[in-house]
């Protein structure tokens, strides 16, 4: 599988669990934008001497890192098991990545000196939700690249 089309299914599957974290924080009046959440983690971090502001480019660049390694996780799952990417794979896709998620913010806030205050239950409960969003759409572009490409 190419990279291209990795990278553009981990920038369209990041880019809309993200504007959904973002919209269903809105909802209810709560902080969970992962990239917020990730420069907290990096602000209050006793390890890093360095000052990250809630709005600085690195919890965006590792957000993004990571939903570009999730999208190649998804394209070796496709290549290794030579399933096609349905929708129905992308919602059980997303789910998987979404506990995977869970387990890792649950780690990184124990682990941490210093975690910011937050509604966990909330946060991690639309984290999955956010994953499948995640799934739908990286298999929205496997599926239209496959469709073009003959792929």
């Amino acid at each position: 599988m190419e990279l291209s089309k990795i990278l553009l299914a981990g920038l369209v599957g990041t880019s809309l669990m993200t504007a959904f974290s973002y919209m269903v924080g809105r909802l209810c009046d709560s902080d969970l934008g992962e990239p917020k959440l990730l420069n907290k983690l990096l602000d209050r971090s006793k390890r890093l001497d360095v000052e990250v502001g809630p709005d600085s480019i690195w919890g965006w660049v590792f957000h993004y890192l990571t939903g570009f390694l999730f999208a190649g996780a998804m394209a070796l799952y496709f290549c290794l098991t030579e399933n096609d990417p349905t929708w129905w794979l992308a919602i059980v896709l997303g789910c998987v990545l979404g506990l995977f998620g869970v387990l890792c913010w649950i780690t990184m806030l124990r682990l941490h000196s210093s975690p910011p205050e937050m509604d966990l239950e909330l946060f991690l409960l639309q984290l999955v939700g956010a994953h499948i969003i995640f799934g739908l759409g990286a298999t929205l572009v496997f599926r239209f690249w496959a469709s073009c490409y003959g792929l």
